[in-house]
């Protein structure tokens, strides 16, 4: 007998997801006027350790602004920390984005390792000094001036690509694997030697044939069903950014320094933009960005179709896939683009503001001319805006004391059509946190097909008392109801990891006496079919590597891929860079 489809879940989501209300008025027809309540910090100033979202700056702050904080130790195993946290909360802290002046992020390298359902406790010690002055509340009161005005690239070129056309970790090779039964074919280690005392490897990429990651000054490919070695490609410095795209012929792109770094405390610009053959083992084309300070902090890099386009704090740039220059800008008087997400589609963050006075808007571009074919003014007093889906338009949005409170759906004329809330209106923590960092294209655990939207909820108290729970919940784009909801089963959490066709990709973490799997689960009815099952010997090592902070997975080609985007001097905490699965 089959089973019956999952239950909605029990309690729904907070705020709602419709059109919102304007409480002035009444009114429903549109995004302008309506308001929510001040939002405050959770916590006292100084309370555990303000860790910012994001890639710290691997450089001094821009002249001005003020001195970053030291860089916490590695994590110590077997302390605790005070209280459960809600599903997303690392116990390094959240500190959001825009309480400190522009281009200034507190703290070095995140802290390593993702999620773990085993509740691993681990406490980190840093001396913080942090004094926040919040004035008055913050209220949304936005308006969609639906104009074409705002320009992301000041000079135009000659016409290069249309929309679409790329291929990458959200479309296709999802495929369900002949043999569930996996093993790991792929174990990267971690660099022996890291030169300073913190660096950034931002990235992994994907193809039939080929897994490349970024490490020490330099990206190595693998075969992708052997693991071997296949090259490795030396580069001037460290990698600043790098796309999460690849184009149907397995083509992505990088930004890095110009030279390798002398001290901790270098300051080498991250100037060299490239694109690389991920099969070849090759640099197709390298050219230095526009601009006389570009750094890591801020810096954007995506790919949309056959273009690939960045911007930075000053600046922005356009290329064909070929090294053709589309559009440039190395500096912006009032409105500039924060960062781009690409896809099927090319959609900028303008911000319009200054310091943390930010004015967001969120812009479908021409990728041929980097200019706005329409333009959603996003509420005011916004600290972060990231792009979660180009096709459709949907963006996660941060404000008060959370790096993500909202989720926001445009129309493909860039009107708003739905808003969900993801906080607990109690405490003013997520209970659905897609995991966004300040980086434009940063959101890894959400999923969103042309009706859906997928989140994980917080994790909480199952039956069994040695693991929490959770489930994956859908949320229909167009009425913002909850459809259905897919659990992780006792002593594991789920995370979605993306899309193939109709089937959701998600990753069940692994309990203390099993690995891991990968599902994919059917977005009619939430109903899910086992694709992998990853061996209970590399558990360990998933749990430090599982989707979450400053750690990504990828499913392609029925492999699982997961990494690190940074690396730290003297580790004995990280065991691997890098590692796959597969049947």
């Amino acid at each position: 007998m089959a089973k019956p489809p999952p239950q909605p879940p029990q309690e729904p989501p907070q705020g709602g997801f419709g059109a919102p209300q304007d409480p002035r008025s009444g009114s429903t027809d549109g995004p302008s006027g309506y308001g929510y309540p001040p939002k405050q910090p959770s916590g006292q100033p100084g309370y555990g350790y303000p860790q910012p979202q994001g890639h710290a700056p691997q450089t001094p702050p821009p002249p001005g602004a003020a001195p970053g904080y030291g860089y916490p130790g590695p994590p110590q195993p077997g302390y605790g920390y005070p209280g459960r946290q809600p599903y997303g909360q690392q116990p390094y802290g959240q500190q959001p984005y825009g309480m400190y002046p522009q281009g200034t992020y507190p703290g070095g390298i995140p802290p390593q390792g993702g999620r773990s359902n085993q509740r691993m406790m681990i406490v980190i010690s840093a001396a913080v000094a942090v004094v926040l002055v919040i004035a008055g509340g913050v209220w949304f009161a936005n308006s969609n001036d639906g104009g074409k005005d705002d320009v992301a690239g000041t000079s135009g070129g000659s016409r290069g690509s249309e929309d679409g056309g790329g291929t990458d970790p959200t479309e296709g090779g999802g495929e369900r694997p002949a043999d569930a039964d996996a093993k790991a074919v792929l174990q990267v280690p971690y660099p022996s030697s890291v030169p300073v005392d913190s660096m950034l490897v931002p990235g992994q990429w994907a193809t039939a044939k080929t897994y490349a990651k970024p490490s020490v000054y330099s990206i190595t490919g693998y075969h992708a069903d052997t693991g071997k070695k296949a090259w490795k490609l030396p580069l001037d410095g460290q990698v600043c950014a790098s796309s999460r795209h690849v184009t149907a012929d397995g083509r992505t792109a990088v930004v890095f320094q110009e030279r390798k770094m002398s001290s901790d405390s270098s300051s080498e610009p991250c100037n060299q933009i490239a694109v690389i053959d991920l099969d070849a083992g090759r640099k197709l084309w390298q050219k230095k960005l526009p601009g006389d300070r570009v750094y890591s902090t801020g810096l954007s890099l995506t790919i949309s179709g056959n273009t690939v386009a960045s911007a930075w704090i000053g600046g922005s740039a356009g290329y064909s896939i070929t090294g053709k220059e589309l559009w440039k800008s190395a500096s912006y008087r009032g409105c500039r683009p924060r960062g781009y997400g690409g896809g099927k589609a090319l959609v900028a963050v303008t911000d319009c503001g200054s310091g943390i006075d930010n004015e967001y808007k969120v812009q479908k571009i021409d990728p041929a001319t980097g200019r706005a074919k329409w333009s959603f003014a996003a509420p005011k007093g916004l600290k972060n805006v990231n792009v979660i889906s180009t096709d459709p338009v949907v963006v996660a949005v941060g404000a008060g004391s959370v790096s993500t409170t909202d989720i926001m759906s445009l129309d493909d004329k860039g009107k708003l059509r739905a808003r969900l809330s993801l906080e607990r209106p109690e405490h003013g923590q997520p209970k659905y946190d897609p995991n966004c960092r300040i980086d434009t294209e940063s959101c890894v655990t959400v999923a969103v097909d042309k009706d859906n939207l997928y989140l994980p909820s917080e994790e909480h108290q199952g039956k069994s008392q040695y693991g929490d729970t959770n489930e994956i919940i859908a949320f229909d784009l167009g009425t913002g109801k909850p459809k259905w909801k897919s659990d992780a089963g006792e002593k594991r959490t789920i995370l979605p990891l993306r899309m193939d066709g109709d089937t959701l990709i998600a990753y069940r973490q692994p309990t203390l006496d099993s690995g891991g799997q990968v599902v994919g689960i059917e977005t009619g009815s939430g109903k899910q079919t086992v694709y992998l099952r990853l061996p209970n010997e590399t558990s360990e090592s998933e749990r430090r590597l599982a989707p979450g902070y400053g750690t990504g997975a990828l499913y392609v080609n029925g492999r699982l891929f997961m990494s690190r985007d940074s690396i730290r001097k003297n580790s004995t905490y990280d065991k691997e860079l890098a590692l796959a699965f597969g049947s």
